[in-house]
């Protein structure tokens, strides 16, 4: 046994060695050699963008897929430059390396995001032209055939898809229009009422719009020189929520009651006509069904239905989920380009000739060996096996390809709604088909996770934020906090002031016990303070634990909470971490930099308030540091501290105000630009950098956030001291349902669009309901503006 494995290893060992010789030609690493390298660098390439948004929205990720993009197109042409060079004559390997090749060159690129793949293909044209000139010396017959198909394929498809590509992009603009314009006058088609349970009167737009806009086009309005689009809802061609509701009244077997119990296939439809809907408020487009002549109806289907019969709201997740997938591929994915004129029957069809071809170029390669030159200098060691591994590779590729088509949400609608046109598409074995076919499109699946991150105990580790992702985690949002956040959501349904209401809402119309705290004009303020204050609250129901094994996620099991308060701390403490870790990424309603320079700045006070003398082991010792800051001007506790507005005192609220008054002021400047992205921007100092110095416990703390939340927090177990622990945490539940809520309403809709590339993020899902539920307003201007 031993001895076959020294064999087996020798072999190997031989085998690179005769790999990377030099090449007798050109005194460099073979064409052979080169020729691996760079397939298996165009696999990685096509790996990293396969994985679509998750992947990109890692600014490394991004910057290596760059530079592999760059190395491609330098190594495909050298190779090619270096199999003329290799050669008196043109060797026949090289000519199918170079087919090959330049092939997967370009078939990995339709995997890249839409976003990224709107470059003229000059590049790989030029590729392309430089392999034809390969091929057109002299070939054997039994490969010059496949091979030029080959070529005349990829050249057709660089073509074709270039065009397709154009196309797409305007028929997603225009759709966009189309819908916004139908939404002006859809609420007229159910004037005899809308019935939310039944989807009566919903005729919210699924598919068919865009085939009718063409004619619709012409057809001019009474009136000079103005147009109108007109679509009639029951149109053979269009497809509505209302008609997926009411397939064969509602006995179809495929998406009737019976058939479809829990609306899942359904639902799928409807999350689809919902992006229509919300992706209007990325392009500056009104949202009409917002505006009060429509707003109960819009109200009565968020309400009544998608928030209604489900289990731990189960189906309102699924919904929004699958929504914000759509909207996702929208931006940073290509499906939307894929499929905006219909299912992609063309790129099927590129994809089975080439898998056709490339196949049978395996075969006739293996007499290529008998027909070498002997007086070729470049010997070839491993020829049929490296060209027989980029056909399975390229073939591989294709077959992914096709995947993606058929089983991608995208497909899904398309298929249901092509049933419900076609009335001969409702036979019992079609249905059987397409409900196998449906159990394998699982895309759009949320985890239902909210990564924490707590403030006090990233400080007491000395983690600075920059590297704060490693004081982030991961946690399965509970089903307390999910109904503590729908709870609240449906409040808004009677009082639509709710979501400025949310402290009022928690404790009551006398809240003089949280001090100037509601004074806060700045969120990334108030998110500090309350956090702070909440986690105070969570320290002294466990002072005796150690800080060195904890973690950003709550400190306490359900075995040790308090009675009957489990479910109202859990929420609290995931929902509090939930939102400090939204100023992490700077998904809330402040800009940026003003997030990240507050979120900063409190850190270092908060780094400086808890590890005095550098003596921190417990939660105890976080407790009693954070609490002497407070002593020497507070005596009682139960009174508030007379203080200066928050806005004009205290480090974080001056950063906050001189950052409003810069963005202000490139606001009112037509040429500024203002940073809205995620991607935020760093000043010269060097961020968290931890102070050496040790300052004294009530040095420098007047009018600090630290200072602030400290005292909120010790006012607030003053004020419960008396009544039972669940109280406390119940109205902190209330309070951080109700302020998530408002965040969500507050935050840009192009904060949500930069962070829908990568997980979907809970505020987001919110976002998207309110949405629906007509609390963002009428218009919601966006970053992207659509062409005129």
């Amino acid at each position: 046994m031993p001895s076959s494995v020294v064999i087996f290893a020798t072999s190997i060992f031989a085998a690179m060695k005769r790999l990377f010789r030099l090449d007798n030609a050109t005194k460099m690493a073979s064409v052979e050699l080169w020729v691996v390298i760079t397939t298996l660098l165009l696999v990685v390439r096509f790996l990293i963008d396969s994985f679509g948004g998750p992947s990109y929205s890692s600014k490394y990720m991004m910057a290596a897929s760059q530079i592999i993009a760059l190395l491609n197109y330098s190594m495909v042409h050298y190779t090619l430059g270096l199999m003329q060079l290799s050669a008196a004559r043109v060797n026949e390997y090289f000519q199918v390396w170079a087919v090959l090749m330049v092939t997967l060159q370009y078939s990995v690129k339709i995997s890249r995001p839409y976003s990224r793949s709107k470059q003229i293909p000059l590049l790989d044209l030029m590729s392309s032209f430089w392999t034809a000139n390969l091929l057109r010396v002299q070939t054997t017959f039994f490969l010059r055939i496949p091979l030029w198909l080959i070529w005349a394929l990829n050249a057709a498809r660089i073509i074709s898809y270039f065009f397709s590509s154009d196309r797409a992009e305007t028929s997603n603009q225009e759709n966009t229009r189309l819908v916004s314009d139908y939404m002006r006058y859809e609420h007229t088609h159910s004037e005899a009422g809308a019935d939310a349970i039944t989807m009566r009167g919903y005729s919210y737009l699924v598919h068919g719009e865009d085939l009718l806009l063409r004619e619709l086009q012409q057809q001019r309005r009474a009136g000079p020189g103005r147009y109108r689009i007109q679509l009639d809802p029951h149109h053979q061609e269009l497809v509505t929520v209302e008609k997926l509701w009411d397939v064969d009244n509602g006995q179809s077997g495929l998406l009737g009651m019976a058939a479809d119990p829990d609306n899942r296939l359904k639902d799928t439809c409807l999350s689809f006509a919902l992006y229509k809907l919300l992706r209007r408020r990325f392009y500056n487009l009104p949202v009409h069904e917002a505006k009060p002549f429509a707003l109960e109806k819009t109200k009565r289907l968020v309400f009544d239905n998608i928030l209604q019969g489900s289990n731990n709201y189960e189906r309102t997740f699924r919904i929004t989920e699958m929504e914000l997938s759509f909207l996702q591929d929208l931006f940073y994915s290509r499906y939307a380009a894929i499929f905006a004129q219909g299912f992609p029957f063309l790129r099927m069809l590129f994809s089975l000739l080439l898998i056709s071809a490339i196949g049978y170029v395996a075969y006739p390669v293996r007499h290529i060996p008998q027909r070498m030159d002997q007086e070729d200098k470049n010997r070839i060691t491993h020829g049929v096996f490296i060209t027989r591994f980029i056909i399975g590779l390229i073939i591989t590729k294709e077959l992914w390809e096709i995947y993606i088509y058929a089983l991608a949400p995208w497909s899904k609608v398309q298929m249901i709604c092509l049933y419900v046109k076609h009335r001969c598409l409702r036979k019992l074995l079609v249905e059987k088909a397409m409900r196998l076919l449906f159990c394998l499109i699982t895309r759009g699946k949320w985890n239902r996770e909210i990564c924490q991150y707590n403030l006090l105990l990233a400080a007491s580790h000395g983690t600075k934020l920059k590297t704060g992702r490693l004081s982030i985690m991961s946690i399965k949002l509970s089903a307390e906090a999910q109904k503590a956040i729908f709870d609240s959501f449906k409040k808004l349904e009677k009082d639509n002031n709710s979501l400025q209401s949310y402290l009022s809402n928690a404790f009551g119309p006398n809240t003089t016990h949280v001090g100037s705290v509601d004074k806060l004009e700045a969120d990334t303020h108030r998110i500090l303070v309350w956090h702070i204050a909440t986690c105070l609250c969570e320290i002294y129901l466990a002072k005796k634990k150690s800080i060195f094994w904890l973690r950003s996620r709550p400190f306490i099991s359900k075995s040790r909470a308090p009675k009957d308060a489990w479910e109202h701390y859990i929420t609290a403490i995931s929902l509090s971490n939930y939102c400090a870790y939204l100023l992490t990424v700077a998904l809330v309603p402040d800009t940026g930099l003003a997030a990240y320079r507050v979120l900063t700045e409190v850190q270092r006070e908060t780094y400086r308030a808890t590890a005095i003398d550098r003596r921190v082991k417990t939660l105890e010792d976080i407790y009693d540091q954070l609490v002497k800051i407070v002593k020497f001007s507070v005596k009682d506790p139960s009174v508030d501290v007379p203080r200066e507005d928050a806005s004009s005192g205290g480090t974080a609220a001056r950063i906050m105000k001189e950052e409003q008054m810069i963005q202000a002021e490139a606001s009112e400047d037509p040429e500024g630009q203002t940073n809205t992205s995620n991607n935020i921007r760093v000043n010269d100092e060097e961020r968290g950098e931890q102070p050496e110095e040790v300052l004294e416990a009530d040095s420098g703390f007047d009018d600090t956030i630290i200072k602030m939340g400290t005292e909120l927090g010790i006012q607030l177990m003053e004020t419960y001291k008396d009544k039972e622990p669940a109280c406390l945490w119940q109205d902190l539940a209330k309070f951080w349902a109700g302020f998530l809520l408002y965040l969500a309403a507050s935050t840009r809709a192009g904060k949500h669009k930069a962070h829908l590339d990568g997980n979907q993020e809970l505020i987001t899902h919110l976002w998207a309901l309110l949405s629906h539920a007509g609390y963002l307003g009428g218009v919601k201007h966006g970053e992207q503006i659509l062409e005129s």
